[in-house]
């Protein structure tokens, strides 16, 4: 009901001198920051403009060979492991100081443990860098293109997927004919006001009279007073809808919170009775017989899992609405039982020794590698890496998604698909945990990001 009375509302005060078609000819004719020729981009490797393209191609090398390929990268001396031929003479090159043509880097773009080979050949060749521009990633070059190497991950894919209007830092981004052309916050704000329009990101899901790709082109309100005052009873009458719609919410969520603290109350008693049989059968556990023994392991794993599940749901559902506390564990030693418990495999640059909420960052890991494992297809691999300040924890599989947006994946899966609901719970405690999560691929990858501290420093 409040969507369809937005839309009544914008179809009922849309003014007459909304113009986008006013808006492109103001646009042409001002000099913008920067321009690209769209040529220019297509003439490039599509690899070279892919993010995924960065990262280690787990799909195509299995973890171990990166990881030799990563030893001898750094030690250079034999033996070499098994790798191509063409990589192998890559690296030897590296480690002997061998010059390669330009030509080479042509018919070699993506290193398997990511980037481009040019960049990696950078960084023992520096002075071959203005030979070697043309095969560098798009990330890897930013000044390039008129910056377009800066963009963010979702609005590059956008860009590569064919849109022609990009709002990115303030920026205005408009493909015009042959020319991706950017426009700053100082230009295309007073042009898009002259032309009656206010420009903004278009949320999935927002009620939008003219959508330019992921923007959403709204009309200035009108002048009259007239329209005015019918503007602020509309607005008013809205207002008292969206109010007592987030009143009724706000009664729901209430009684539902007390219904679950209900719950989790009566489970700690029947779980601490429990308990109490565990510690009765470990009291005689040398005297069980030994099929007993290995399922009186599993039920004292349970018990403990229904325990910390009791605890965390108790510290959830507090009036504060505080998680669990960080503690200091080892990076390596968690991801070792998590990667155990779920059969994949992980790959760490280097192990740390971090604060952690561990059971809310384990039950979104476990969320994701489950919906990997369930509904993408082997390998199913964990990346792990702590820079600056924030721990980045990938899940990736050998599957492929019709688009790589997280908005647009929730709506397609539906609140009832077990993977919507997965992804939804992994959303709600990685945002409480002051994280995010993000989506990624080919190969489909949902990283984790959370701010943590390194106990080392």
């Amino acid at each position: 009901m409040p969507r369809l009375f937005a839309l009544f509302l914008i179809a009922f005060c849309l003014p007459a001198r909304a113009d986008v078609a006013a808006l492109q000819a103001s646009l042409r004719a001002a000099r913008p920051q920067a321009e690209a020729p769209v040529a220019a981009l297509q003439q490039l490797d599509a690899a070279l403009l892919r993010p995924g393209s960065l990262y280690p191609a787990l799909d195509s090398f299995p973890l171990a060979a990166l990881q030799a390929l990563y030893r001898h990268r750094g030690q250079c001396r034999a033996p070499w492991p098994a790798l191509p031929a063409d990589l192998l003479r890559f690296e030897r090159a590296l480690c002997d100081g061998e010059t390669l043509p330009p030509g080479w880097f042509a018919a070699h773009t993506i290193h398997p443990l990511g980037g481009s080979y040019a960049w990696h050949y950078l960084q023992r060749h520096p002075d071959a860098a203005s030979v070697l521009q043309p095969y560098l990633h798009l990330r890897e070059r930013p000044a390039a293109f008129a910056g377009i190497g800066k963009l963010g991950d979702d609005n590059l894919a956008a860009l590569l997927s064919g849109e022609r209007w990009l709002l990115d830092d303030g920026a205005l981004w408009w493909r015009d004919g042959a020319f991706w052309r950017r426009y700053g916050a100082g230009q295309w704000w007073p042009l898009a006001d002259e032309a009656g329009l206010a420009l903004s990101p278009l949320a999935d899901g927002d009620a939008c009279p003219q959508p330019l790709g992921r923007i959403c082109a709204r009309p200035l309100p009108p002048s009259p007073r007239w329209w005015r005052a019918l503007a602020g009873f509309s607005l008013l009458a809205a207002a008292g809808v969206l109010a007592y719609g987030w009143l009724q919410r706000r009664r729901l969520e209430r009684e539902r919170r007390f219904v679950l603290q209900m719950l989790t109350h009566e489970l700690r008693t029947p779980i601490a009775g429990l308990g109490n049989v565990v510690e009765d059968f470990r009291s005689g556990f040398d005297r069980l017989p030994l099929d007993a023994q290995q399922g009186f392991g599993r039920l004292a794993d349970g018990v403990l899992r229904l325990r910390q599940l009791a605890d965390a749901s108790r510290h959830y559902l507090a009036a504060d609405s505080r998680l669990e506390a960080p503690r200091p564990l080892s990076l390596s030693e968690w991801l070792d039982s998590v990667a155990e418990r779920h059969g994949a495999t992980y790959c760490l640059d280097q192990d740390r020794k971090l604060n952690l909420p561990a059971y809310w960052l384990g039950l979104c890991l476990d969320n994701l590698l489950r919906n990997a494992r369930q509904h993408g297809h082997p390998p199913v691999r964990i990346l792990a890496c702590w820079e600056k300040g924030r721990l980045r924890l990938a899940v990736s599989d050998g599957g492929a998604l019709p688009r790589y947006r997280l908005s647009l994946l929730r709506r397609e899966l539906g609140a009832n698909a077990g993977m919507g609901l997965g992804l939804a719970i992994v959303r709600r405690v990685i945002k409480r945990l002051g994280g995010r999560l993000t989506l990624e691929g080919p190969p489909t990858t949902f990283a984790l990001e959370l701010p943590c501290d390194d106990i080392a420093d």
